[in-house]
C-alpha cells in the first residue's frame, strides 16, 4: 500500500512539474511587446497618396520669361488644343485610428498636397481618407474616413507620465511592410529639433531609439500599457538609435479641438 501511494505521489509531481514547465515557457514568450502588438497593432493604418501633377507640352514653354509666357498661353489656348501630360507621384506612409468615428492621426508631410488619401486597415480593408485638419508646425494632420467596420481606438498616454528608460513600441510601415514592429525605449523628452535643410524647429518632441524608417512616419509609438506616447516622425540619418515623435500631447489639442468642431456641427459621422 506504501509502495502504491508513493509511485502516485511522483507521477502527480512529475504531471505537475511538467504543466508548470509549459505554462512557464508559454509565459516566457508572452511577453507584454507581444502583448501590446497583439492587441494594438489593428489600430494601425497603411496610408497611400496619390498626386497628380498636369505638365503643359510647349516647346518654348518658361523660355523667354513670365510676360512671354503669359502672352504665349493666350495665344496657344485660342489657336491651338493645349497638350497635357499627367503624372502621378505617390507615397506611402502610416497612420493611427485615435477615434472609433474614423478619425486617424498622421504626419502632415504623408499626407501634404495628396490629391488622393487611401487607408488600408489591418485586415486589408481599403477606403478613401479625407484630410480634416492638418497642423504643418507640428507635422499632424487628422484624416477621416468612413469606418467600414467597428475601429478600435488606441488610448492616449499621459504626456506629464511619460518616463525616460520606459520600453516603448513602433507599429508602422516601413517601406509598405505592413505592421512592422521594433522595440526600444525613451530616450529624452521635450526635445527641439530643427531639420537641416530648411531649418524648421519641431518642439517638445519625444526622443527614441526605435527603428524609423521611410514609410514609418505617422505610425504608433505606444508604451508597455498600449497607450499611444506619440506618432513617428523622423530619424537622424548621420547618427545611430536616434529618432524623434511628436508628442502625445499635440495629438490630444488636435483631437479636443476635432471633437469642439464636431460639437459645432462641422463634421458628421
Amino acid at each position: 500500500m506504501f509502495k502504491k501511494i508513493s509511485i502516485g505521489l511522483v507521477t502527480f509531481i512529475c504531471v505537475v512539474s511538467y504543466s508548470l514547465a509549459q505554462a512557464l515557457a508559454s509565459n516566457l514568450r508572452e511577453t507584454p511587446v507581444v502583448q501590446v502588438v497583439r492587441d494594438w497593432s489593428p489600430s494601425v493604418v497603411n496610408i497611400s497618396t496619390e498626386r497628380v501633377l498636369y505638365l503643359k507640352q510647349q516647346p518654348f514653354w518658361n523660355g523667354y520669361g513670365p510676360m512671354f509666357d503669359d502672352k504665349f498661353s493666350d495665344f496657344v489656348n485660342r489657336n491651338t488644343q493645349t497638350i497635357q501630360k499627367e503624372v502621378r507621384l505617390k507615397g506611402i506612409g502610416s497612420g493611427v485610428i485615435i477615434h472609433d468615428d474614423g478619425v486617424i492621426v498622421t504626419n502632415a508631410h504623408v499626407v501634404n498636397m495628396a490629391s488622393k488619401v487611401y487607408v488600408v486597415f489591418s485586415d486589408g480593408v481599403t477606403c478613401d481618407g479625407e484630410v480634416i485638419l492638418i497642423n504643418q508646425v507640428d507635422d499632424l494632420a487628422f484624416v477621416k474616413v468612413k469606418p467600414p467596420h467597428q475601429l478600435k481606438s488606441v488610448h492616449l498616454a499621459n504626456p506629464d507620465d511619460i518616463r525616460i528608460g520606459e520600453t516603448v513600441i513602433s507599429i508602422g510601415n516601413p517601406f509598405g511592410l505592413e505592421n512592422s514592429v521594433s522595440a526600444g525605449i525613451i530616450s529624452g523628452k521635450a526635445r527641439n529639433f530643427a531639420l537641416p535643410k530648411t531649418q524648421h524647429l519641431f518642439t517638445d518632441l519625444v526622443q527614441t531609439d526605435v527603428s524609423i524608417n521611410l514609410g514609418s512616419s505617422g505610425g504608433a509609438l505606444l508604451n508597455l500599457d498600449g497607450e499611444l506616447v506619440g506618432v513617428n516622425l523622423a530619424v537622424i540619418e548621420q547618427a545611430q538609435n536616434i529618432a524623434f515623435a511628436v508628442s502625445v500631447r499635440k495629438i490630444k489639442d488636435g483631437l479636443d479641438y476635432y471633437k469642439s468642431l464636431k460639437e459645432q456641427g462641422r463634421f458628421q459621422n
